[in-house]
């Protein structure tokens, strides 16, 4: 005599059968498959070719304090607010040179973190660098030059003299 318990235990063990030998659901697809990208570069490569210079500057007897010597990429000098009355610049100031050889038409990522000049004293230098460059379709032969300004500030009672540092400059593709 079967019970009722049997009963359901063999139409459970059935049906555990037939699911596991009845077809799997329908494979499905994105409707946009994902692709796979590798990028190969030449070794980059930097060398500095210019040094900064912001040239001469004279600082007048007048009292002040805060005043900003600044070179720009393109290698023009701003000599404090007030040029001429706080502060005399002269000589031939000039931006700092770099060129990189790498890769055709690769993006480049500058770093350039500020530091100090010393000498008599010490004064604050802060870059300006550009944030990336293109080594552009002759990257890999002739490279591609840029280059580095930057700032100081300078007050009445700065100590005179000959005031360097030295750059910290890397590169590395985008």
């Amino acid at each position: 005599m079967e019970t009722r318990f049997s009963k359901h235990v063999a139409a459970a063990a059935g049906f555990a059968v037939a699911a596991l030998i009845s077809s799997p659901a329908a494979a499905v697809s994105p409707a946009t498959q994902a692709t796979a990208t590798a990028k190969i570069y030449k070794p980059l490569t930097i060398s500095s070719v210019q040094n900064l210079d912001f040239g001469v500057i004279v600082l007048t007897g007048a009292s002040f304090a805060g005043e900003v010597v600044s070179i720009n990429q393109a290698g023009t000098l701003t000599c404090g607010s007030n040029p001429g009355v706080l502060l005399t610049c002269s000589g031939t100031p000039q931006p700092a040179k770099y060129k990189l050889v790498g890769t055709n038409n690769a993006t480049v990522t500058i770093t350039c973190p500020g530091f100090n000049l010393t000498g008599p004293g010490t004064l604050a230098f802060t870059p300006n660098a550009p944030a990336t460059v293109n080594l552009g379709a002759s990257g890999a032969t002739t490279g591609l030059t840029f280059s580095i300004g930057g700032s100081i500030t300078v007050a009445s009672t700065t100590a005179y003299g000959v005031y360097s540092g030295t750059f910290a400059v890397t590169a590395d593709y985008q």
